[in-house]
C-alpha cells in the first residue's frame, strides 16, 4: 500500500508488467540469436546450393555473412548457381589464456564462391557477375571458382581481376577432343579424349593467352606439358611420346617443353627389365634428337632418343640398302663376334652380342643377327622361334663401321622352366649379316632358351659400353 505523498512502495501486482516486458525482451533476443545461428550456418539456399556454413564450431563474423549474402544476392540466378562456404584461412586456431581470439576477427576467414554456369559457353557471363559481387577490398580473402554444371571446365578467379583467362578457358573446351580444362593463375590442364586429339588441340592452344599448361591423354597416359608460357613440343615429340606409352611395360609418359628448342623426354615404367628394355629402342630410333629418361622403381636410365648421325663414335646411320660415301656392305668376314654377357630381371632375360670390324676397309652393317642355340646334350634347341625386335624405324638402321669400330645386338625372352626341361642352352651360333659365315659361341653361362623358345632380336646398333 501506498500514502499519498509518501514514498511509493511496490507489491506483487505493482512490478508483473515489467517483469513481462523482461520476458518478452529476452525472448525476442533469444530468438534473435537463433535465427543468426541459423544464418551463420545455413544461409539462403539457392537451387540446392548450401550457404555459408561454419568452420568447426566457430561461427563466423557478422561481416563475413554479410558479404556472402550479398555475393548471393548479386549473382542472378538465370547465369549461375552460386554455393557459398566460409572457412578459417590456414593456421589459426583458438586463442590461449588471455589472448584475443583472432578467429573473430574477417581477416581470419575466406569466402568461397562456387559458380555454376549452365554450360561452358556461359563461363564468362557467370564470371563477370561473381566478380562484380566479390569486394577486393574486404578484410577476408576469397576464393572464387566458376565452372560448369558439368564441372567440364573450371576457372580459379582472383578478386579485382577480369575475365580473359575465362574466355580463353572456353575457347579451349570448345575445342573438337577437349573433355575438361582447368585454369589457374599460374597453371592450367586440358584434358582430351583420345591420343589423336592432342594435336589438334596443341594448334588451338599455340598462341593464346594461356599460363603454363598440361593436355593429358588419360589412356595411354600421356602429358605433353609446358614448363614457360608459349612453349610447345615439336608435333614429332609429341608423336614419339604417344608411339612410346604403347610401348609393353610403360606407364606413363610426360613430354615438357621449354625455352630450349629440344624437348625431355620422361618415361616411367613397370620395373627395371622394362627400364633397359626401353632405354634400348629408344637409342635406336631415328629422327631428331630427344632428351628422355626412362625411370624404374629401383633407378633412372638417361640418354638421347634419334640424332644418331651425330653420335661419330657409335658410326654413322644411313637409310636401308644404300652405301655410304661408297662403303660396300660387310660381307661378315671381317667382323668378330662376341657374347658379351647375360642378365636376368623380373621373368625376363638378356643376352648381349657384339661385333666388331676387324677389316681395313669401312663397311656397312644392317639388319639383325640369325641364331642358333645348342643345347648341354649337344643338340641344336628344337622349336626356336626368331622374331625382330624393332619398332621404329620398321627397317633396321644401317650403320657405317670403320676399321675397330662396334656395333651390338640384344636378345630378349621369356624365363622358362628348367625344372621340365633341364636340358638348357650352353652355345649359340651367330650369323651377323644376311649370307655371311656362322660363328659357334659358347655362353659364358647356361641359359633357360628352352625347346619351343621365342627370343626377340634387336637390330645392330652403334655399341654402347658393355653390359
Amino acid at each position: 500500500m501506498s500514502s499519498e505523498g509518501g514514498p511509493a512502495t511496490s507489491g506483487p501486482d505493482d512490478w508483473v508488467p515489467g517483469r513481462r516486458r523482461f520476458v518478452v525482451g529476452a525472448g525476442l533476443a533469444v530468438a534473435l540469436l537463433v535465427a543468426a545461428t541459423v544464418l551463420v550456418r545455413v544461409l539462403p539456399e539457392r537451387a540446392g546450393a548450401p550457404g555459408c556454413t561454419a568452420s568447426g564450431d566457430v561461427r563466423p563474423p557478422a561481416a563475413v555473412v554479410e558479404a556472402v549474402r550479398e555475393a548471393l544476392a548479386a549473382v542472378p540466378a538465370e547465369v549461375a548457381d552460386v554455393a557459398a562456404s566460409c572457412r578459417l584461412v590456414a593456421g589459426a586456431r583458438a586463442p590461449g589464456p588471455g589472448e584475443l581470439d583472432l578467429r573473430r576477427h574477417p581477416r581470419s576467414w575466406v569466402v568461397g564462391l562456387d559458380v555454376a554456369a549452365p554450360g561452358h559457353d556461359g563461363l564468362v557471363a557467370a564470371a563477370r557477375a561473381v566478380l562484380a559481387a566479390a569486394d577486393p577490398a574486404a578484410e577476408h580473402a576469397w576464393d572464387l571458382r566458376v565452372r560448369d554444371v558439368a564441372r567440364s571446365a573450371e576457372v580459379v578467379l582472383e578478386a579485382g581481376g577480369g575475365t580473359g583467362l575465362v574466355a580463353q578457358a572456353a575457347a579451349v573446351r570448345a575445342v573438337p577432343g577437349v573433355a575438361e580444362v582447368w585454369f589457374g593463375p599460374d597453371s592450367g590442364r586440358v584434358v582430351v579424349g583420345s591420343p589423336g586429339d592432342v594435336v589438334g588441340v596443341l594448334r588451338a592452344a599455340a598462341g593464346r593467352a594461356l599460363p603454363v599448361t598440361t593436355v593429358e591423354v588419360p589412356d595411354p597416359w600421356v602429358e605433353v606439358r609446358q614448363l614457360v608460357p608459349d612453349a610447345w613440343a615439336d608435333e614429332h615429340d609429341v608423336a614419339l611420346a604417344l608411339d612410346v606409352a604403347t610401348w609393353d611395360g610403360v606407364v606413363r609418359v610426360l613430354l615438357d617443353a621449354g625455352a630450349d628448342p629440344s624437348s625431355d623426354l620422361t618415361v616411367h615404367v613397370e620395373d627395371d627389365l622394362q627400364r633397359a628394355d626401353v632405354a634400348r629402342r629408344l637409342d635406336v630410333l631415328a629422327g631428331p634428337p630427344v632428351r628422355y629418361h626412362v625411370t624404374s622403381p629401383g633407378a633412372t636410365v638417361d640418354g638421347v632418343a634419334g640424332g644418331r648421325a651425330s653420335d661419330a663414335a657409335a658410326g654413322t646411320p644411313a637409310a636401308p640398302g644404300a652405301d655410304v660415301d661408297g662403303a660396300p656392305r660387310c660381307t661378315g668376314a671381317e667382323l668378330d663376334v662376341q657374347v658379351l654377357g647375360s642378365d636376368a630381371a623380373l621373368g625376363s632375360r638378356f643376352l648381349f652380342l657384339r661385333a666388331t670390324h676387324v677389316g681395313q676397309v669401312r663397311c656397312v652393317v644392317q639388319g639383325l643377327p640369325e641364331l642358333a642355340f645348342t643345347r648341354a646334350s649337344g643338340t641344336p634347341t628344337p622349336g626356336l622361334t626368331q622374331l625382330p625386335d624393332l619398332v621404329a624405324p620398321d627397317a633396321p638402321p644401317s650403320v657405317v663401321l670403320a676399321p675397330g669400330e662396334s656395333v651390338d645386338a640384344q636378345v630378349r625372352w621369356a624365363a622358362m622352366s628348367t625344372s621340365q626341361d633341364p636340358d638348357v642352352a650352353v652355345g649359340v651360333a651367330v650369323r651377323a649379316v644376311p649370307g655371311g659365315p656362322v660363328v659357334d659361341l659358347p655362353l659364358p653361362d647356361a641359359l633357360d632358351v628352352l625347346a619351343g623358345a621365342t627370343v626377340k632380336v634387336g637390330p645392330w646398333q652403334g655399341a654402347g659400353p658393355a653390359p
